[in-house]
């Protein structure tokens, strides 16, 4: 029993049925709140405490999944391709929407963190929540934060914005596809592109695109902020 728990496969094959049964309960209940990643997220940890596995146990399996969502990410590029006449015509639109969203998201981080009197090192682990999470761990390393509460950051940022992202299109009465899609991937990161492919095809091809690019640009923010001693 031991050599299964500390198999790669255990933490792999544990994640892979627990995604499956979220999204099979997603397609039952269809409800808006129900969101399979914080289902997912949630029901592991309730097995890993219910049954005393050490979070080390499964996180063997787990740093291989981690690996992976860089290159997921990348193939996110193909639905985009299938699009690219119609990232032609917005390309001015899109970029300056996210290059000014990923600003917004690190600007009002950094506002409320000092607000609140919040230490500078979490503050500068908060700073990186709206970017994927390959580039919010390297963001979080190359300004001195903490890794593992910038995952966190990261997670309940994109879960909580794939949720209430229809209220937020339905209440500011958003109705362009490619206008969802920006928003959702400039603030939600792959967690909303996720929400945007529910959504759409073209929602989650200009989602997509928003990950890399609000990657890139929240990097050069933080570079920004150091040189200016604000971190």
């Amino acid at each position: 029993m031991s050599y299964i728990l500390t198999s790669p496969l255990f933490g792999i094959g544990l994640t892979f049925l627990v995604g499956i049964l979220g999204l099979y309960i997603k397609t039952k209940v269809r409800w808006s709140l129900f969101n399979p990643m914080l289902f997912s997220m949630l029901f592991i940890i309730a097995i890993l405490v219910v049954l005393e596995i050490p979070y080390s146990d499964y996180q063997v399996g787990g740093d291989y999944i981690m690996k992976m969502l860089g290159p997921i990410t990348v193939v996110l590029a193909v639905p985009l391709y299938q699009h690219h006449a119609k990232l032609k015509d917005h390309a001015l639109a899109i970029l300056l929407g996210i290059t000014l969203g990923s600003l917004t998201a690190v600007v009002s981080v950094y506002f409320f963190s000092l607000l609140a009197s919040l230490d500078m090192t979490l503050i500068k682990s908060l700073l990186p929540r709206s970017v994927t999470t390959p580039i919010g761990i390297s963001s979080s390393e190359m300004i001195g934060g903490l890794v593992g509460l910038t995952i966190v950051s990261i997670v309940i940022t994109g879960t909580f914005g794939a949720i209430v992202a229809s209220w937020v299109f339905k209440i500011f009465n958003i109705t362009n596809p490619i206008a969802k899609g920006v928003a959702l991937g400039t603030s939600a990161h792959a967690i909303g592109t996720g929400r945007a492919f529910e959504l759409g095809t073209l929602e989650g091809a200009f989602s997509g695109l928003s990950i890399a690019i609000t990657g890139v640009a929240t990097v050069l923010w933080l570079l920004l902020f150091q040189f200016l001693e604000f971190i």
